[in-house]
């Protein structure tokens, strides 16, 4: 199938989806940045903007938003922190000790993939049925009328009747 995402591409369309989604779910309250996300994960942001922004200005590139520089592991626990869960993710992922244990599943994945390591055929399954997990559930949380199960699953590259 010529439409399946290859396992790089899955993690980079899982990682915007995710991203956005929190940035969404947060952006409305006032100073989301430091009422909401853990302060590590903001210190480090903000180190790796500062390092990035100085390397962007000299190779002429763009500056990338703040939020661009939160690491991978960053998003379980923003999502995860105790207040963040219960006000505005718990609705959507349901159960927070499932959740943590598929995103962890998939970061040890992604941190394979990431530094050049193959998966086999079952890991390569693995992260595409945990992904299809949480992506589901954010689609069905954020657009439940224009959601289309089959065709998440043929883009993870799941054969659907």
């Amino acid at each position: 199938m010529t439409d399946r995402l290859d396992n790089s591409q899955l993690l980079d369309y899982f990682e915007t989806i995710v991203k956005d989604f929190i940035i969404e779910r947060l952006l409305p309250i006032q100073n989301w940045w430091n009422t909401c996300i853990p302060p590590e994960i903001r210190k480090n942001a903000s180190q790796r903007y500062e390092g990035a922004k100085k390397v962007n200005d000299i190779l002429n590139k763009p500056d990338y938003k703040i939020t661009e520089y939160i690491n991978f592991d960053g998003y379980e626990k923003i999502i995860s922190r105790r207040d963040n869960w219960k006000a505005y993710f718990e609705e959507v992922f349901l159960d927070k000790p499932i959740f943590e244990h598929k995103m962890r599943i998939i970061l040890s994945l992604r941190n394979d993939i990431r530094h050049g390591r193959q998966l086999n055929e079952v890991n390569s399954l693995r992260l595409r049925l945990n992904c299809y997990d949480i992506l589901s559930q954010i689609y069905e949380a954020i657009r439940p009328d224009t959601y289309d199960r089959n065709a998440m699953l043929q883009k993870l590259g799941f054969k659907t009747d």
